[in-house]
């Protein structure tokens, strides 16, 4: 089966897991897919395959086993069995530390990844080539912090606890009196305005680099 033949048909759980599992990439979300369909799996799933379709993994062919086979390897969790309603409250709470930890993760990262797949989906319709480009930018910074997230919850699931918060060192003082300093400073600044200039949340700060970028070609004529 493709992926392009699973969008076009009934869209299969098991099935469409499969096919993520073989051709996507992102482990931590192959593990969330593995719990089985929800309202919010199934949907995850099938953006997911949409946005490998438009990568050019839609015609890949991924050999599916039998479904009974493939509940087994995706590990499906089975249909809950009858039981007192207080114990099903008691087994719906987060047993552990560790899944407290993954379960305030996850309430972080899907809200950012919804917007960000949603976003995705709108950059075809967008009025013209700034507004798509704003959208774009918009997309990778949600992805950035999504990644960031599903890297810390498999930071827990090994450590048992979050990771550490890195350690920011402050930049050393610009020598204003250094013209190889002031020009490296200059470029970089440069490079920060055309990689952000599109970036409608950073527009602030894309006007700051430009006026500290002209005081600084001032200064430099004076070195």
């Amino acid at each position: 089966m493709t992926i392009q033949e699973w969008l076009a048909g009934p869209q299969d759980y098991p099935a469409g897991l499969l096919l993520y599992q073989q051709l996507g990439e992102n482990n931590h979300l192959k593990r969330t897919l593995g719990h089985g369909p929800s309202a919010y799996n199934t949907s995850c799933l099938r953006e997911e395959l949409e946005r490998l379709a438009k990568q050019g993994k839609g015609q890949a062919v991924v050999q599916l086993v039998p479904v009974a086979t493939a509940a087994a390897v995706v590990q499906l969790v089975p249909a809950a069995q009858p039981a007192p309603a207080p114990a099903i409250a008691a087994a719906a709470a987060p047993t552990s530390a560790i899944e407290q930890l993954l379960a305030d993760l996850d309430t972080q990262w899907k809200p950012l990844y919804k917007e960000a797949s949603f976003l995705q989906s709108q950059l075809e319709h967008a009025k013209d080539n700034q507004q798509r480009g704003t959208w774009s930018h918009q997309v990778l910074d949600q992805m950035d912090k999504v990644q960031a997230l599903w890297e810390a919850c498999d930071y827990v699931r090994e450590h048992g606890q979050l990771p550490p918060v890195p350690v920011v060192t402050p930049p050393a003082a610009l020598d204003l009196t250094d013209r190889a300093a002031v020009e490296q400073h200059r470029n970089n600044l440069r490079s920060q305005i055309s990689k952000q200039k599109r970036n409608a949340k950073r527009a602030a700060e894309v006007e700051a680099w430009r006026a500290e970028v002209q005081q600084l070609s001032e200064l430099l004529r004076t070195l």
